[in-house]
């Protein structure tokens, strides 16, 4: 086993630090139609192999990611199906409203007019599913994979809305047959979603640097008597998609996880939790609207010292051992040594694979084997339940996983995203005490902070020792 960089309670402290100097993430990368080409080409490989004759992916307004991901273009309001051939021919069933999208796809996509695939009550002049799926070129005896977006353990399970698959069964036949493949796309380790290129890390550090600069616009503002809402308009995506409600929550408010912001005025001494994203993008943290421990309630002023300092340590480990061949396993069984899973009550998986969607998928679990590689984005994402009256801490943030290749094609293409990951890997290192492996890529400007005393401006966690 290899030698793990282990931080301990007594290795950190809450100290004064410099924030990081933040710039604007400036233009938006574009992802060019050879990126996308190159996924169809993928795709075409795996159905060759499988002895498939296409793959059939499934896309709505929640689980678009599949279809986005080949096609370059996204589903608002309706369902869709997108049909890849072996030959590399592309098709998409669409609704009404989406049906124009195919003049801005990255790839050449045959449209067809379904109009069942729209919202309800509007007109249904086009062709049925059965007509649908036979102009895209199913037929009788055909072997068709399938994309939804639940990673279920049988290929012969599958989460299409049943009157969609129903009539693809029909199109295929008796002689025909179906198989599950979401896991070939989005699985954890063998999904070719895990692995970004450097045209989609750009856009995704480009969300990540937007995030974060809201995340600390949000820590600036926060103030006694702010509304939940005031501190909510700070997380600013000028128009841009998210990929889950934002998250601005305090007082009985945080005990229930996931709830947008209200008009509730934040108090003195309330738990707090923040948290929004956009597509490749998450931040989140959680404490006390306080000045220190005196404004806590008295059985919970040694909240930094029972659940803070051991939380700290816990991610700044992960932070530190987390690279290219270590297994998801073995960051959980770092995690669970310095701030067990009993004592704690984490419950969900102590970092996962982020993408367009906040969650992926996670390699990290008890006992995995699934090796951590080149162009993956993780999240750290342990969520304490500490109980008795404690609040919560959190600092997710997401990083990429970029061998020597990798860095050199985003150093090359995109110098000026270069030069801030490079300043936040010295800011760390400098300011945060936190070291981090040559090939983590940290994307955030919030990377590596946590103030659990949100009044007392320009402090936070660092490792010491």
């Amino acid at each position: 086993m290899a030698k793990w960089n282990i931080t301990g309670a007594d290795q950190v402290s809450y100290e004064k630090i410099s924030l990081p100097q933040i710039t604007a993430a400036g233009e938006q990368p574009k992802i060019p139609a050879c990126v996308y080409e190159n996924r169809v080409r993928k795709l075409t490989e795996i159905l060759v192999q499988r002895q498939l004759d296409g793959a059939v992916i499934y896309a709505d307004r929640e689980h678009y990611q599949n279809f986005e991901y080949f096609f370059g273009i996204d589903i608002w309001f309706e369902e869709a199906v997108g049909i890849i051939w072996k030959d590399g021919t592309c098709a998409a069933l669409l609704g009404n409203e989406c049906l124009p999208l195919t003049v801005h796809a990255k790839v050449e996509v045959r449209g067809i007019l379904c109009p069942i695939l729209s919202l309800p009550g509007q007109p249904m002049q086009g062709h049925t599913l059965e007509e649908g799926f036979q102009i895209a070129g199913v037929q009788k005896g055909q072997k068709l994979g399938c994309a939804g977006w639940k990673q279920l353990d049988s290929e012969v399970s599958f989460d299409l809305p049943a009157f969609i698959f129903e009539s693809l069964r029909k199109g295929i036949g008796e002689a025909g047959s179906l198989v599950n493949i979401t896991k070939l796309l989005a699985g954890p380790g063998t999904g070719i979603r895990n692995y970004v290129e450097a045209e989609q890390a750009a856009v995704f550090a480009y969300a990540a640097e937007m995030v974060s600069n809201g995340m600390l616009a949000a820590w600036e503002k926060l103030e006694e008597g702010a509304t939940e809402l005031e501190v909510g308009s700070y997380f600013n995506p000028k128009g841009l998609p998210l990929s889950c409600h934002s998250n601005v929550s305090s007082g009985i408010r945080t005990r229930t996880g996931l709830v947008s912001p209200s008009d509730k005025r934040i108090e003195k001494g309330d738990p707090v939790t923040l948290c929004w994203a956009m597509r490749g993008g998450l931040s989140c943290r959680a404490g006390y609207l306080a000045e220190g421990p005196e404004n806590l309630p008295e059985v919970n002023r040694d909240y930094c010292e029972k659940v803070v300092k051991p939380y700290f340590a816990a991610a700044v480990t992960w932070y530190e051992n987390i690279g290219i061949g270590v297994t998801g396993g073995e960051i959980y069984e770092l995690v669970e040594q310095i701030f067990p899973k009993e004592q704690y009550g984490w419950s969900l998986n102590p970092g996962h694979g982020l993408a367009s969607e906040e969650w992926l998928n996670s390699p990290v679990f008890k006992g995995s084997q699934i090796p951590f590689c080149s162009g993956q984005m993780i999240q750290l994402d342990i969520i304490p339940e500490p109980g008795c009256g404690y609040a919560t801490s959190n600092i997710e943030d997401g990083i990429l996983l970029a061998d020597e290749q990798l860095r050199k094609e985003l150093q090359e293409k995109y110098p000026e995203m270069w030069a801030r990951i490079q300043y936040r890997r010295q800011y760390m290192a400098e300011e945060l005490g936190i070291c981090l492996k040559e090939e983590v890529l940290p994307l955030y400007n919030t990377q590596g902070i946590l103030n659990p005393y949100l009044l007392k401006k320009g402090y936070a966690m660092k490792k010491v020792k």
